[in-house]
């Protein structure tokens, strides 16, 4: 009896999978960030276009979370800036613990919040 029950030794329970997560390019971490900012018209946007652009790892990401918190909080609202931007550090987050070039010690450590 203790035999059959080997095989569940050592299982885990699956991490939560994000259905709008799948999430395994650069390019569509990009296009998430160009989402984000979508509704604003300021030249701001225009430079980080640009910036984004320009952006090779996660890393480069990270930091350029700020610049569109202030965007989008200067054209709406904190909340609604504190929920577009939480929604990027998810998608960021299952970018770095699914895809093989990349390691979540390249994102800072602590949790995924805005530092104020």
């Amino acid at each position: 009896m203790f035999l059959r029950l080997l095989p569940w030794f050592g299982k885990t329970t699956p991490k939560a999978q994000y259905h709008d997560t799948q999430v395994l390019e650069m390019d569509f971490l990009v296009d998430e960030f160009h989402e984000a900012m979508a509704d604003i018209k300021d030249p701001v946007r225009t430079r980080m276009h640009a910036a984004l652009m320009s952006c090779q790892s996660p890393k480069d990401l990270w930091f350029m979370r700020s610049k569109l918190f202030g965007l989008i909080s200067k054209h709406h609202c904190e909340s609604v800036a504190n929920t577009r931007v939480a929604r990027l550090d998810q998608k960021l987050r299952f970018f770095v613990d699914n895809h093989p070039d990349y390691s979540s010690d390249e994102l800072p450590t602590g949790p995924m919040a805005l530092l104020h």
